[in-house]
C-alpha cells in the first residue's frame, strides 16, 4: 500500500470513502409516487417515497433482465419494474413475479440505508452494519437550530461538477481565490490579504479570516442583505467535515453601529461523489436574520458557483488528459486545502480504496 505524502496524492483521483452518510437528494426532490434516480460512487441508485412518507433506496437495476427500476412505477410499498412487472419492496426483496408464484431467493436487488435530515436525503454506500444514524449531520452541529424561530433555512440548488470531490473541498478551503475568481461577486477584493488561521481536528479542517472594515460592493450587499457602500466587518469560517460536508459561516458586524446584533449566514453544503470525476454540491442557506430570498439572489450565488465549477472542471480535465503526476507549487495559503487532501487520501486508504496512480 502506498505511503501517504503530499508528493503522491493527486486531488483528481482521490478514492471514495464509503462508510459515511452522503446527501443524495434534497427531501423535496423525492415525491410520492415518482421514482427518482441518481448516481452515487459509480452506482445507480433509485429513491422512492412510500405511501407512508418513508424513503427507500435500491440499486437501480432489476435482477431479472437489467432494466433500471427507476423506469418503472412506485406503488404503496414497492417499486414495479416496467419490463415484466416484478415488484421489489424497500429491502430490495422481490415480492411479486406476475407469471409465477415461486420467487427465487436470488430475485433481489441491493438496498441502502437512508435517513432524511436537514432537508436532505442521506445515503450510506458502505457496510450497512456500520450505518449509525447518530453520524448523520444535524443543524446543531452547524451552529444553528431548526427549532429556533430566529433562523431561516432556504434550499438554494444542487450543482453538478465534473471533477473529483477532493478538488471542491480544496477550493472551499482556499479562500484567497475569492478576491480574484469572484471579485465583485462575494468580495470587494480584500479577502486574499486578510489575516487567517488554520486548524485540523481529526477529519475537520478549518480556515478563518477576519476583515475588520470592509465596504459592501453590489455583490456582497445583495449577498448579506445590506445597502451598497455599507461599512461592515466580516469573520469568515470555512470548515470541511471530511469526507461529506462543508460549512461556510459569515458573521457580519457593523462597526459604526456596535449595538446592532451581528448577522450570521451559513452555507450548508453536502458534497457527494457521483463518480471519480463527478460530484454533487448541495446548498442550503441558513440566516440568523430575516431575508426575503428572491430568484435573483439564488441566481447571483449560482453564477458565483459556476465560476468555481468551470475552474475545477478545467483542473480535472488536465488530470484526466495528462495523468496524476502533474507538477504543483503550493504556498502558505494552501495549508488548509493540503490538509484536507491528505485526510481524504488517508480515509480512502484506510477503507481499502486507494486512488489509482493512473486515472484510466
Amino acid at each position: 500500500m502506498r505511503e501517504i505524502s503530499r508528493n503522491v496524492i493527486c486531488p483528481g483521483t482521490q478514492p471514495f470513502v464509503r462508510d459515511q452518510w452522503y446527501a443524495i437528494a434534497f427531501s423535496h426532490e423525492v415525491e410520492r409516487g415518482k421514482p427518482f434516480a441518481r448516481k452515487c460512487m459509480d452506482e445507480p441508485v433509485l429513491l422512492f417515497r412510500e405511501s407512508d412518507g418513508r424513503i427507500a433506496a435500491l440499486y437501480d437495476r432489476c435482477p431479472h433482465r437489467g432494466v433500471p427500476l427507476s423506469q418503472g412505477r412506485v406503488l404503496d410499498h414497492a417499486v414495479e419494474c416496467v419490463y415484466h412487472g416484478f415488484q421489489f419492496d424497500r429491502t430490495g426483496r422481490c415480492v411479486l413475479i406476475p407469471t409465477q408464484e415461486h420467487i427465487p431467493q436470488a430475485a433481489c436487488t441491493r438496498s441502502y440505508p437512508v435517513i432524511e435530515q436537514m432537508q436532505f436525503v442521506w445515503i450510506w454506500m458502505g457496510d450497512p452494519a456500520k450505518a449509525d444514524a447518530a453520524l448523520v449531520p444535524n443543524y446543531a452541529q452547524m451552529g444553528c437550530s431548526e427549532s429556533d424561530r430566529a433562523w431561516r433555512f432556504e434550499p438554494y440548488f444542487m450543482m453538478e461538477i465534473k471533477a473529483n470531490y477532493s478538488l471542491l473541498f480544496e477550493n472551499l478551503l482556499d479562500t484567497s481565490h475569492i478576491s480574484f475568481l469572484h471579485i465583485g461577486g462575494i468580495d470587494g477584493g480584500n479577502m486574499a490579504t486578510a489575516p487567517y488561521t488554520t486548524s485540523t481536528d481529526g477529519s475537520v479542517v478549518t480556515l478563518e479570516r477576519d476583515l475588520k472594515r470592509d465596504m459592501a460592493v453590489p455583490g456582497t450587499a445583495k449577498l448579506f442583505s445590506m445597502p451598497a457602500g455599507q461599512v461592515f466587518s466580516r469573520r469568515l469560517r470555512s470548515q470541511s467535515f471530511l469526507p461529506h460536508l462543508h460549512l461556510i459561516s459569515n458573521t457580519i458586524g457593523f462597526p459604526d453601529a456596535p449595538s446592532r446584533a451581528p448577522h450570521v449566514r451559513l452555507n450548508i453544503m453536502p458534497i457527494t461523489p457521483a463518480s471519480r470525476n463527478h460530484l454533487y454540491q448541495f446548498v442550503v442557506i441558513a440566516t440568523s436574520y430575516p431575508v426575503n430570498v428572491t430568484p435573483d439572489m439564488k441566481e447571483q450565488l449560482w453564477t458565483v458557483f459556476v465560476q468555481d465549477r468551470d475552474t475545477l472542471e478545467a483542473i480535472q480535465a488536465g488530470y484526466d488528459a495528462f495523468g496524476p503526476d502533474l507538477r504543483e507549487v503550493s504556498v502558505k495559503a494552501d495549508a488548509a486545502a493540503l490538509s484536507a487532501r491528505r485526510i481524504l487520501a488517508r480515509l480512502g486508504q484506510a477503507a481499502g480504496e486507494e486512488a489509482p496512480l493512473d486515472p484510466a
